[in-house]
């Protein structure tokens, strides 16, 4: 797949500024997470610790993967960046975005406890489809949850600041459809005082490197991954970091490297806009969502009321606001549901996400009932919410 596959860019320069809401202490239980989960295997090693696999106790088809990371390893600037990475995971709940559960610390360790994904990230993808490209179709596909993950945290205020492949994992290979973001390590919110350099060198926007950041920033990387599935290539290379920045800040992408993928008119427009230097300029989410490139996914896509089956009405009529005993209960149903019932559900999830914001109002769950020609009279509304009335 070319220069793009061949190395990964690992290059972060840190801040040790925190704009954390909590502490680490009020965020993380002080018990012993081995008494709820039970060790499987090791999963990966860091600098700084370890992932490993474990099953909940009392139900063993409960998988997770728990980040440990050794105390007296932490630097001022790791321990901030924790920081800011729980306090933003542990608000975040999308589709596409790796879910967090919880989190212990003790003397020595801090244990941090998220969803298992069992597929590869995307860096392996590309880099295993070298003579079986992705069609553009199958991009089209991943940059749309893509962006739609970014739209959610955006509406959020939290800029991710590192998107590339390797940070783009998936829950089953043969589904692009379960892509999911993880490390937030990087992540601030839009109003944070954290404008340094931050971020992997070849997907770095020119306002990074300059020490500022906007939602287009991510937008930016976007762009980039989307060449690097096209042709294989960074659209801006070179050999030493500081020339990669030259290249980012003041040169055009090399167009040569599309112009040889025999890629189409229309992906070569999009990326076009993606890669603008002046953010002003640059594509929104919803301006490239809007691009004609995406107009096919939209044509395949199943129409509404056909991607609905009785269950899934039944369960959107009796919708109401759980408490916590009974979202422990909805959250046990859901883990042990069949992959191709939660695909289902997410499918009607997109289906009504028209804004694409990552959540439903109620504006898009009534669009819905209308669709399937569902009266809505039994179901009152207050304050945003819906509640099943008596």
């Amino acid at each position: 797949m070319g220069s793009a596959c061949m190395r990964r860019s690992n290059l972060k320069i840190v801040t040790i500024k925190t704009n954390s809401k909590k502490s680490l202490s009020e965020l993380s239980k002080n018990s012993d997470f081995r008494e709820k989960y039970e060790y499987i295997g090791l999963l990966g090693n860091g600098a700084f610790g370890k992932v490993r696999l474990f099953c909940d106790k009392n139900c063993s088809d409960l998988k997770y993967a728990i980040k440990t990371i050794k105390k007296e390893q932490m630097s001022k600037e790791l321990y901030c960046f924790l920081i800011d990475e729980v306090n933003i995971i542990s608000e975040l709940d999308h589709p596409n975005i790796v879910k967090y559960y919880e989190s212990y610390e003790d003397d020595n360790y801090l244990n941090i406890v998220m969803e298992y994904l069992e597929g590869n990230d995307l860096f392996k993808l590309i880099s295993s489809r070298k003579s079986n490209k992705f069609t553009e179709k199958d991009m089209a596909e991943i940059i749309t949850n893509l962006f739609k993950a970014l739209s959610y945290i955006h509406n959020k205020n939290i800029v991710h600041r590192d998107i590339k492949p390797e940070n783009i994992l998936f829950s089953d290979d043969e589904s692009l459809g379960t892509l999911k973001i993880i490390d937030f390590g990087l992540s601030t919110g839009l109003k944070s005082d954290n404008k340094y350099r931050v971020g992997s060198p070849y997907y770095m926007a020119p306002e990074i490197i300059n020490g500022n950041f906007c939602c287009k920033t991510d937008v930016w990387s976007v762009g980039v991954i989307l060449y690097v599935m096209l042709t294989g290539n960074f659209p801006f290379h070179a050999k030493k970091y500081e020339e990669v920045f030259e290249k980012i800040l003041n040169k055009p992408f090399e167009i040569k490297h599309l112009k040889n993928s025999k890629c189409s008119l229309q992906a070569i427009d999009l990326i076009s806009k993606l890669l603008i230097k002046n953010t002003e300029e640059r594509f929104s989410i919803e301006e490239a969502l809007s691009h004609d490139w995406f107009s096919y996914c939209k044509d395949n896509r199943e129409i509404l009321h056909n991607g609905f089956d009785e269950e899934i009405i039944n369960s959107l009529k009796s919708f109401a606001i759980k408490n916590l005993f009974q979202k422990e209960v909805m959250f046990y149903i859901a883990k042990l549901s069949k992959e191709e019932e939660i695909q289902k559900l997410k499918n009607v999830f997109i289906n009504l996400d028209t804004n694409n914001t990552g959540t439903l109002d109620i504006v898009e769950i009534k669009k819905g009932f209308n669709i399937l020609g569902i009266k809505i009279e039994n179901v009152k509304i207050f304050k945003k919410k819906i509640f099943k009335t008596k």
